[in-house]
């Protein structure tokens, strides 16, 4: 049943458009406010998987008809994504083990001044890069610096060099 305006648009299809991200819109947002607070300047693993499959399973949902992207199946895809998450989240909450699997260790690449190069390599670093690290942090040299972690989620965490 196509609808057409004066400009070409099919009507039905826009109205169609609306309804379904009316529909899914709130849907998704009380699934993402079910999995709880999420720091989104510092995003994990999990979390950017989430963001991909939320996004696709709801942008379709949104944009494309019936028989191309089916309410129920994204739905349940939704569903499904956010149980798997608030599941991991739970694990890595109780395990240290699936804790460190998840979100990775923070890593050594200062250390009394001292830049620890293979520290950089294994994390594919350059010594630029966490030079402009440090930089953000307010300190031009690595010299005071007592001891820089790289953490799980690419933030620099430091202890300056104590002056007496």
């Amino acid at each position: 049943m196509e609808v057409l305006s004066a400009t070409g648009i099919d009507l039905w299809y826009v109205g169609t458009v609306v309804l379904r991200t009316t529909a899914i819109f709130p849907y998704a947002f009380i699934l993402l406010r079910f999995l709880g607070k999420r720091r989104l300047a510092h995003l994990n693993y999990i979390d950017l998987l989430l963001i991909i499959a939320f996004g696709s399973a709801v942008g379709d949902v949104m944009i494309y008809d019936e028989s191309l992207a089916r309410f129920l199946t994204s739905v349940i895809a939704i569903t499904v994504v956010a149980a798997v998450v608030k599941m991991l989240n739970e694990f890595s909450a109780h395990s240290v083990l699936v804790h460190h699997a998840i979100d990775g260790d923070a890593r050594m690449v200062i250390h009394k001044g001292e830049i620890l190069k293979e520290a950089l390599e294994s994390e594919d670093l350059s010594e630029e890069a966490l030079l402009s690290l440090l930089r953000e942090k307010g300190i031009d040299s690595p010299k005071k610096v007592h001891v820089a972690f790289i953490e799980p989620d690419g933030e620099i965490s430091l202890l300056p060099v104590k002056r007496h």
